[in-house]
């Protein structure tokens, strides 16, 4: 029984993690500013200064241009994280997500929401 206790309490954590993550703009942050929005898309300013965190949230799927490059700790539901080094004029088509982020760099990218 202590076997399935143990995964079963993993994965309800997981899960809750999920179901409360938000739409990034719920927060009211300054780094977070919406450029433009309809029924199909919704454009993102994201000018975070170094040391500055975003708390969980969700993305559908996005296109994101880096205006500034600079690197991001991007920390997953599960506690995972991930370093990234983002390149100024990069463009990068990414997947629907869920986590959070902290700037390690001032950095500042335009992200295209697709909401369909």
């Amino acid at each position: 029984m202590k076997k399935l206790i143990v995964p079963l309490a993993s994965g309800l954590l997981l899960f809750s993690s999920l179901v409360s993550a938000q739409d990034v703009m719920k927060y009211g942050l300054k780094q977070w500013t919406v450029l433009a929005e309809n029924a199909d898309v919704r454009v993102l300013r994201y000018a975070p200064e170094k040391g500055v965190r975003t708390p969980l949230h969700s993305h559908p799927s996005t296109v994101l241009y880096v205006v500034k490059g600079g690197k991001i700790r991007i920390t997953m539901p599960d506690g995972s994280t991930r370093d990234r080094e983002y390149k100024s004029g990069a463009a990068l088509v990414r997947a629907a997500e869920t986590h959070s982020d902290e700037a390690i760099d001032d950095v500042e990218f335009i992200l295209v929401e697709l909401k369909k």
